[in-house]
């Protein structure tokens, strides 16, 4: 077996409750667009961020950060370091509450995995019914039987999230944010950049006064949903150079396990972090 273990700050702008999901700009919720940005898209991004907002930056997405190889490991393997993304657009399905049950549960549709490094890489989807590949969410939520198995458990205050995250006082994490942009608001003369800041500082005032808004917003700071479900669609592999250092399985599902949490309002990102498990055969030395 070939273990990839991978983590890093995913994007992810869209509004939250109790704002429409589909709410372009985000007005009662805690998340919104601030000026200088275009309108939520809701997609999932775990690299190549939309604007993003410091101190978030571009090189702080998903990587692979270890490879193991019939658990021993591998440091030096060629996917260590490689990108992880989500494709074709992977969203947060919950649609406050339209598609699920529980107020923490939330699909990801489409799901399509892809791991590159120097023209090697491995893609694969998850599938709602390998048998009807086409199906999306909007065919599967009232079917518990596909829909259960690529649902979520979820935490909040989550101890694992705190440690990956750095984040250990959710509130105090917010006014140390405050200060740190009032700063930057003092130096800026860029009149746009200045519009944003400013938005963003009136967001962070508002813990003193929207108490319910204030619980949303440090909630998803200590908030985990937990993921386990197999890549099963059609595999790419490719490995023109022969880097990857053997033969992955493409007949057998791929198991993936991992999780989301860590989610900042202000910022708009949060955490991912998980292992994917390719049946893998070396080749001989």
């Amino acid at each position: 077996m070939m273990v990839l273990s991978f983590e890093g700050w995913f994007q992810c702008r869209f509004a939250v409750d109790p704002d429409p999901s589909d709410d372009l700009r985000g007005v009662s919720g805690p998340s919104f667009v601030v000026p200088g940005e275009p309108p939520f898209d809701r997609v999932v991004r775990t690299n190549d961020f939309v604007c993003p907002r410091w101190p978030r930056t571009a090189d702080d997405g998903v990587v692979v950060t270890s490879v193991t190889i019939g658990g021993a490991p591998a440091p030096a393997h060629a996917l260590v370091g490689a990108r992880v993304r989500l494709r074709d657009g992977a969203q947060f399905q919950q649609r406050n509450l339209i598609l699920v049950e529980a107020a923490w549960s939330t699909p990801i549709d489409p799901f399509d995995l892809e791991i590159e490094r120097d023209g090697a890489s491995l893609r694969r989807k998850a599938l709602w019914d390998v048998t009807r590949p086409w199906l999306t969410v909007n065919d599967v939520f009232l079917d518990p039987a596909l829909l259960n198995p690529r649902l979520n458990t979820a935490s909040i205050q989550s101890a694992e999230v705190a440690e990956a995250t750095g984040v250990m006082d959710y509130a105090k994490t917010r006014a140390e944010r405050a200060r740190a942009l009032t700063e930057r608001l003092e130096r800026e003369r860029d009149p746009m950049a200045r519009l944003a800041l400013e938005k963003r500082l009136r967001g962070l005032a508002n813990d003193r006064v929207l108490v319910g808004q204030m619980l949303a917003a440090t909630q998803f700071m200590g908030m985990q949903a937990v993921y386990a479900f197999p890549l099963d669609g059609p595999p790419l592999v490719v490995d023109p150079g022969g880097a990857l250092g053997g033969v992955v399985g493409t007949s057998q599902p791929w198991p993936l396990s991992f999780w989301f949490g860590g989610y900042d309002v202000d910022t708009l990102m949060g955490y991912f972090k998980g292992n994917l498990t390719l049946p893998f055969l070396a080749k001989a030395a």
